[in-house]
């Protein structure tokens, strides 16, 4: 039990976190769409939503958590557990079979497998740099993955939101492309 206290306060961080970040988001929607015109390019992003079932939405909704948690993971060098990888993959799970995408099962695990490792890769990388051998190349190093690791994971998002919208059947006929 007293091995999980560490890892139970650090989600307790992250749900903190998250609720932090979905108020600003909820404030900034708020305030951009104050004065919003139906002809502005603004109002498609949100016209977005108005098209998806409840459904989609909560697919939608899991990928985006799924992303919170990864950058959370990997801006607070709090290393890698079996509850973490547990959360990323229950989001990833989940929201395909929310959506009844049962084909993407595969594809999704493989895809948060690569997100564990990355996770890993830049906690050995700050662990190894705080702990062992401190010089400025390894600082360097360490912060280049973590901006290809953001990179990777704002591009899989985006990939898997966009795989939702594709899924949707009323969306369908409209313009929407393929990434």
């Amino acid at each position: 039990m007293d091995k999980s206290l560490p890892i139970l306060g650090n989600i307790v961080n992250f749900l903190v976190v998250a609720i932090i970040f979905l108020i600003v988001l909820a404030i900034t929607f708020k305030i951009t769409l104050k004065k919003y015109n139906v002809k502005t390019s603004k109002i498609k992003f949100y016209g977005l939503f108005l098209g998806m079932d409840n459904r989609s939405i909560l697919a939608f909704s899991m990928i985006t958590l799924n992303y919170i948690f990864l950058i959370w993971c990997v801006a607070t060098f709090s290393g890698l557990n079996i509850y973490y990888i547990f959360i990323t993959v229950f989001f990833m799970i989940s929201s395909d079979i929310i959506i009844k995408d049962y084909n993407r099962i595969f594809v999704d695990l493989v895809f948060s497998m690569i997100n564990i490792l990355c996770i890993f890769v830049t906690s050995m990388l700050y662990d190894y740099l705080t702990t062992t051998y401190t010089s400025v190349f390894l600082l360097i190093v360490l912060g280049l993955v973590t901006i290809f690791v953001f990179l990777y994971f704002t591009y899989m998002t985006f990939k898997l939101l966009n795989n939702i919208v594709l899924k949707e059947d009323n969306l369908k006929k409209r313009d929407y492309k393929k990434i």
